[in-house]
């Protein structure tokens, strides 16, 4: 499947922007627009409007434009587009085509009976797994449900995350998913959760890790408020230091927040731990995936980096950097570095204007030290924080000591 965008009236008619996976296309005045119109069409605002692409499906999110933006006539703020779809923004007019491309009908792969009813998610029933005995349900927070389950080899817990794709994937699309996933396999690392097992069944992905029995860092901060630093700091010392060696395998995490930070207590020591490694950031970029970043745009927007609404198929490890950064803000105010509206299109704008609230204004303990280090990870451009995670920590572990 592929996607074009032509540019059917206005000064840069007969111009073409093709889309062949998941991807962001931003249009706009703004220098970081990826159409961007600077003068020749003035009733273009900075950051006009944006898409989503995942052929077949295509989301259109006006970013708050003064001047609207129309699909077939009708002003939208958000809304999907079709073939034949045509968006005007000022004087400039867009037509949408999908293209059915090779492998575009491609079967779904051939699969075994089930073992459970297509309709896993009924009420008193519990999804089984190959190799596994689900025990019970732990969260429905991220990216599908969290289950506690018994490997029946050893008799050890295990906790599976499950995901239901948007659509059926293709064989060759499952193949390519699930190859590239198994390479997560080799994360070994006393502060990673181990990705144990995965696979797909019954219609859905399915992650199996580590089950440590702890509580997730954001649920710690509801119930008790925001954190002490030196608790803080000890946490990103270990955090970052998975990071490091997770980087220097070439993985990105991706999906770093308060939920993904796993802390548990033995003998009176408390033991944290970085989950979901990876998982959300494959999942997002296949394109069985649907339409998913503008969803997590109102689930995760505090702590998703500004860049990948620009450039979402090159994270890089300065947005992990940035990701683990927006945490301890939060672990140490209890509130989210921006201030976002509930409305989708602002939360877009208020992530690329990068508006943070200083952290010393929510909590005027924290030392200032380690709040510009912190801060510092935070920049809305990548070049001006830290070059790597080690750095990010040697900082922060100088900040605390000051």
């Amino acid at each position: 499947m592929r996607v074009t965008l032509t540019v059917v009236a206005g000064p840069h008619a007969g111009t073409e922007f093709h889309f062949d996976r998941h991807d962001t296309f931003v249009v706009g005045r703004s220098r970081h627009a990826h159409f961007q119109l600077p003068e020749k069409d003035r009733y273009f605002s900075r950051i006009h409007f944006m898409m989503e692409v995942n052929p077949p499906r295509c989301r259109l999110i006006d970013m708050g434009s003064r001047n609207g933006t129309y699909v077939n006539r009708e002003r939208v703020l958000s809304g999907e587009l079709h073939d034949g779809d045509e968006i005007r923004a000022g004087h400039t007019v867009l037509r949408l085509s999908v293209h059915a491309g090779a492998g575009a009908t491609d079967s779904p792969r051939e699969r075994p009976e089930p073992v459970v009813s297509r309709t896993p998610d009924e009420p008193g029933k519990l999804p089984q797994f190959p190799g596994y005995a689900t025990i019970r349900e732990l969260s429905r927070a991220g990216l599908g449900p969290l289950y506690l389950a018994r490997r029946l080899a050893d008799e050890s817990d295990i906790a599976i995350r499950t995901i239901v794709p948007a659509h059926s994937p293709t064989a060759a699309q499952l193949d390519d998913f699930l190859r590239s996933a198994r390479f997560l396999l080799k994360l070994e690392h006393l502060h990673l959760t181990s990705l144990c097992d995965l696979g797909f069944d019954s219609d859905r992905l399915w992650f199996a890790t580590e089950h440590s029995g702890g509580m997730d860092a954001a649920a710690i901060v509801q119930r008790r408020g925001p954190l002490s630093v030196a608790r803080v700091v000890r946490w990103a010392d270990r955090i970052l230091r998975a990071l490091h060696y997770a980087h220097s395998m070439h993985f990105i995490h991706g999906d770093i927040k308060p939920a993904n930070l796993i802390v548990t207590k033995a003998k009176d020591r408390e033991f944290v731990a970085l989950a979901d490694f990876g998982i959300a950031r494959l999942y997002h970029a296949a394109p069985f995936s649907g339409l998913s970043i503008t969803a997590d745009i109102l689930a995760a927007a505090a702590f998703l980096p500004p860049e990948v609404l620009l450039n979402y198929q090159e994270a890089k490890p300065s947005a992990d950097q940035y990701a683990v950064a927006a945490t301890l803000y939060f672990l140490l105010a209890g509130t989210h570095a921006l201030e976002l509206p509930p409305q989708i299109h602002r939360r877009f704008t208020s992530l690329l204007n990068q508006r943070i609230v200083p952290l010393r204004e929510r909590r005027p303990e924290v030392p200032e030290a380690v709040a510009d280090v912190i801060h510092k990870a935070m920049s809305r451009a990548p070049s001006h924080r830290f070059k790597s995670v080690v750095e990010f920590r040697q900082a922060l572990l100088d900040a605390a000591k000051a």
